[in-house]
C-alpha cells in the first residue's frame, strides 16, 4: 500500500531524544495551507492511493488539523493520524474524522517514559487517555507504536506489560526499530522478531517493511524505521509532504525535491512527475 504521509507540523510538545520528526529537517517554513493537503489528498486518490497518514511532530498542535481532515474525509480517504496522545483531552471530538490512530507508548515504566520523552507529563494519564478513547471510539483502529532502545525497554517483561496492555484496550501492539547513529543502543528489527518468538509469536506473514506476527489470538507487528539508514536499500512506499512543500521517500535514502510549486499552481501532471523521482 502506497500513501503519502503529511507533516502537518514540525512542532512537538514532547522532547524524544531519537526523535526524526519523521524526515522534516531543515528551516522550518509552514507553506502548505489546507487547500494544498487536500488537493495532494486527491492526487493520491486519482493514483488509486486510498491512506493517508497524519503526522509531524504531534499533529495535534497544528491549527490547520481539523480543515485538513475533515476535508480528506469528505473525499473519502482513511485517515491515520500519529500522535503521543497528551493533547487528546476531547477524544470523540478531536478523533471524529480519523480511522485509525497510531499511539507513541515507547515503555509502561513511568520514569522511563520521562526518560524518553524528556518531559514530565505522566504516563498513567496517557495509559488513561487511550483506555478512555476505546471506551468512546470502540470502532476505531489503535495501534501502539513501541521503538525498541536497546538496556531501555526491551526487556521480556517491558514486552509483555505493553502487550498485556494492548490486549486490555484492543490495540495492536507495533514494534520499530530505532533510527539513530547511536549503534549501540539499537536493537534490529529481525532481533526484535526472534525476541517475540522466544514469547511464543510466531510469524505469520513478512513484506520488505515488516512482519506480522501472532500468539493464538493476539496479534503484533515489528516494523522497520524508513528512516533508519540499515534499510536504505529497502523500495519506497510512502511519500513524507513536509510543511514546506517538500517529498521525501520513505526508505531508500533521503532524496527530498521540492514541489511547492507545482501543490500551489495544482499542478498534476509535474507533481507525479517528480513523485516518480522518488518511486
Amino acid at each position: 500500500m502506497r500513501e503519502f504521509r503529511f507533516v502537518i507540523t514540525p512542532f512537538c510538545n514532547y522532547r524524544c531524544f531519537f526523535c526524526h520528526r519523521e524526515s522534516a529537517c531543515g528551516q522550518i517554513n509552514l507553506m502548505l495551507k489546507p487547500s494544498d493537503y487536500i488537493f495532494l489528498g486527491q492526487v493520491g486518490k486519482n493514483m488509486g492511493w486510498s491512506t493517508v497518514t497524519i503526522t509531524g511532530g504531534e499533529p495535534f498542535i497544528s491549527p490547520i488539523f481539523n480543515d485538513v481532515t475533515e476535508e480528506l474525509k469528505q473525499l473519502g480517504i482513511r485517515i491515520t493520524v500519529v500522535t503521543n496522545a497528551s493533547l487528546l483531552a476531547r477524544p470523540s471530538e478531536m478523533l471524529r474524522n480519523i480511522e485509525q490512530v497510531n499511539i507513541s507508548l515507547h515503555t509502561m515504566n513511568p520514569e522511563v517514559y520521562r526518560q524518553i520523552t524528556r518531559v514530565n507529563y505522566p504516563l498513567e494519564n496517557i495509559l488513561s487517555t487511550i483506555a478512555t478513547i476505546r471506551a468512546l471510539m470502540p470502532e476505531l483502529v489503535i495501534h501502539l507504536n513501541y521503538t525498541v532502545i536497546k538496556r531501555m525497554n526491551d526487556s521480556n517483561e517491558e514486552f509483555e506489560k505493553v502487550l498485556r496492555f494492548g490486549r486490555e484496550v484492543k490495540a495492536e501492539v507495533k514494534f520499530i526499530d530505532l533510527s539513530t547513529t547511536d549503534m549501540d543502543i539499537v536493537t534490529n528489527a529481525d532481533d526484535i522478531v526472534k525476541q517475540l518468538k522466544e514469547l511464543g509469536f510466531q510469524i505469520k506473514n513478512q513484506d520488505a517493511w515488516q512482519y506480522c506476527l501472532s500468539r493464538r489470538d493476539e496479534v503484533t507487528r515489528v516494523t522497520k524505521c524508513p528512516f533508519n539508514g540499515k534499510h536504505a536499500d529497502l523500495p519506497t512506499r510512502d511519500i513524507f509532504v513536509d510543511s514546506d512543500g517538500t517529498l521525501y521517500k520513505s526508505y531508500g535514502g533521503y532524496l527530498a525535491i521540492n514541489a511547492l510549486n507545482e501543490i500551489k499552481s495544482r499542478d498534476e501532471e509535474h507533481l507525479r512527475q517528480k513523485m516518480k523521482i522518488l518511486f
